[in-house]
């Protein structure tokens, strides 16, 4: 807990940001639940606590690969930040939810998960540019670059493979050899590559313009 509170205070202006945009979220969600007594799209919250985790973990991560400071307690928080990772863009899929046809719940609705994309897609922005500083500082700008530009595209794979194959991140452990194998077989699939490459490429660029606006500070 004194762990979580330092990491808030370290970043606090960015990590009031957070909250405010999740209380946000989850405050239209129950305003949707009181309207309509319907509990339609409570995941939600599950999906946005799953957004969560990598940014927390992102904290913990250090990144020198040097001998000396290379460790298991390091490699296992790297390994589970790529694993959750996805679930913070992940959010933006959830608009296959939005099919009212009233229109006042159709434009709430759209609101709603407007809201929970853009703070899922917060941490995962947040989350990549703690990492991509500190190769930068340990490596170089352009390998900090490459960096940002393959997770960007690696978190549209993964998403594709909680979305449309149903996967989710604790599954490498229920079911590793079925997760492998389901997964290398969608890559001999034309609908993988296009979701991979269109939603990566939306990831990337909201990612290197993040990146930009802060060194521009």
């Amino acid at each position: 807990m004194n762990n979580l509170f330092s990491l808030y205070v370290l970043n606090k202006k960015q990590n009031n940001f957070l909250i405010f945009s999740s209380i946000t979220a989850v405050a239209l969600l129950l305003i949707r639940v009181k309207i309509t007594h319907s509990f339609y799209l409570l995941f939600l919250i599950w999906n946005l606590i799953l957004a969560v985790i990598p940014y927390i973990i992102s904290n913990f991560i250090k990144i020198d690969f040097s001998l000396k400071k290379y460790n298991f307690k390091n490699l296992f928080f790297i390994v589970t930040w790529l694993l959750f990772l996805p679930n913070t863009f992940y959010l933006i899929t959830d608009f296959v939810h939005l099919n009212h046809t009233n229109l006042i719940q159709f434009c709430f609705d759209f609101i709603l998960l407007l809201s929970f994309t853009i703070a899922g897609f917060y941490f995962g922005i947040l989350s990549i540019f703690s990492i991509q500083q500190q190769i930068q500082f340990f490596y170089t700008s352009k390998t900090s670059y490459l960096f940002t530009i393959s997770i960007s595209y690696l978190c549209a794979f993964g998403i594709y493979i909680g979305r449309f194959l149903r996967f989710n991140s604790w599954d490498i452990i229920s079911y590793p050899l079925f997760l492998a194998e389901s997964t290398f077989n969608c890559l001999f699939e034309n609908e993988t590559w296009t979701f991979t490459l269109g939603l990566g490429t939306l990831i990337t660029i909201i990612n290197l313009i993040y990146i930009k606006s802060k060194s521009n500070i």
